[in-house]
């Protein structure tokens, strides 16, 4: 979908004729990279005003070309003038705003000049369905993911601590192509796969731990989330139990991914494989969730999401299990949402060692 397209799609949607545009929304409807910068989207005139600082205007003009008869470039001298020029920039007096997207002082400073409306963004709803262009960028953040991965484990992990393990693995994606890393890398050793968010400490990795590795690559904005759970060396019966138990769940979550399907039911797959485990206690968290310009986008698979799939969304399943005083397990993969159901865009296998073992597949 080209900007144009992505434009008047945007103004069709919207109720109000004037609305807000904030942080990764400005992204997606403008084509504008740049760190720092507002938009009011014009729905009556099919119109944008891009508001950007002196540093940013032939970037911005650059980068909006593609779309330069729906795109109005504005500079704006000084931050508090901003509110000011949107003020002009309007037809009438009233501006639609996600209040989730302004803070109270900038929402008072507004408020001088016009009539604020607050309603929930509707570019939240509009940017989970990715178009073919999005869905390679993310695929190609995927496959950076799974071959950092794969080079780590063929350098070894055993005797690294969670952080070198973390910087090495970030290295990696940058080398393979990536802008940056999706998010903060998670490396969970031992008794830490507890903790499903843990931050990369001092521990070393030794022999009998189960590791989390939770990760992802960006690129032009977009990233990718995957999680794998590494043996080394020969973990308990227990962790192998829990790591089974974990398998089985993700893969009927995968499996229940299709158009038309609500996310409350993709949760459902995973906790009925749990629960007949006698362990969805030790699940404490959501299935999954939307991914694109932002790590969590909609829809939040939980026991009360509504959201039906759509084609052509890209979402991840990653079920886990945490015992205190043991560790966890977690296993996630990044899909796309087709007309027969999902394709993958992670293919590391989910049985992996390092060292390397017969298990390994």
């Amino acid at each position: 979908m080209n900007l144009e397209s992505r434009i008047l799609r945007a103004c069709e949607n919207q109720n109000g004729a004037h609305l807000l545009v904030r942080n990764e929304d400005v992204r997606w409807l403008t084509g504008f990279t740049g760190s720092t910068s507002s938009a009011v989207m014009h729905a009556d005139r099919k119109k944008i005003s891009l508001f950007v600082d002196g540093r940013y205007v032939e970037r911005a003009q650059f980068e909006t070309s593609a779309a330069a008869a729906f795109i109005d470039v504005v500079q704006v001298s000084h931050p508090s003038s901003l509110e000011e020029e949107i003020a002009k920039s309007l037809t009438g007096v009233e501006i639609y705003v996600d209040p989730s997207h302004i803070s109270v002082e900038r929402a008072q400073s507004l408020e001088v000049h016009v009539r604020i409306e607050y309603q929930k963004s509707i570019f939240s709803e509009l940017r989970r369905l990715k178009d073919e262009k999005e869905i390679e960028i993310m695929a190609r953040c995927a496959q950076i993911a799974d071959d950092s991965l794969r080079d780590l484990l063929e350098e070894g992990i055993v005797g690294k601590t969670e952080r070198e393990v973390a910087r090495r693995l970030d290295s990696l994606m940058r080398e393979a192509g990536a802008d940056d890393v999706g998010f903060d890398t998670i490396i969970a050793t031992g008794v830490h796969g507890a903790r499903p968010h843990h931050e990369p400490s001092d521990d070393v990795i030794e022999k009998g731990h189960m590791v989390i590795m939770d990760f992802g690559a960006q690129l032009d904005g977009y990233r990718s989330d995957m999680t794998r759970t590494i043996r080394v060396g020969r973990p308990s019966g227990e962790l192998e139990e829990m790591f089974e138990i974990v398998r089985e769940a993700q893969a009927a979550g995968v499996a229940a991914i299709a158009v038309g399907v609500e996310g409350s039911l993709i949760d459902a797959a995973v906790r009925e494989v749990f629960a007949r485990e006698g362990v969805e206690h030790e699940y404490v968290h959501g299935t999954g969730h939307g991914v694109g310009l932002v790590i969590h986008e909609e829809p939040i698979f939980s026991p009360r999401c509504r959201a039906v799939l759509q084609e052509s969304e890209v979402v991840t399943v990653e079920p886990g299990l945490y015992r205190k005083g043991v560790g966890g397990v977690r296993i996630e993969d990044l899909v796309v949402v087709t007309g027969t159901g999902c394709q993958l865009l992670t293919h590391s296998p989910k049985d992996l060692s390092c060292p390397r073992s017969l298990r390994t597949i």
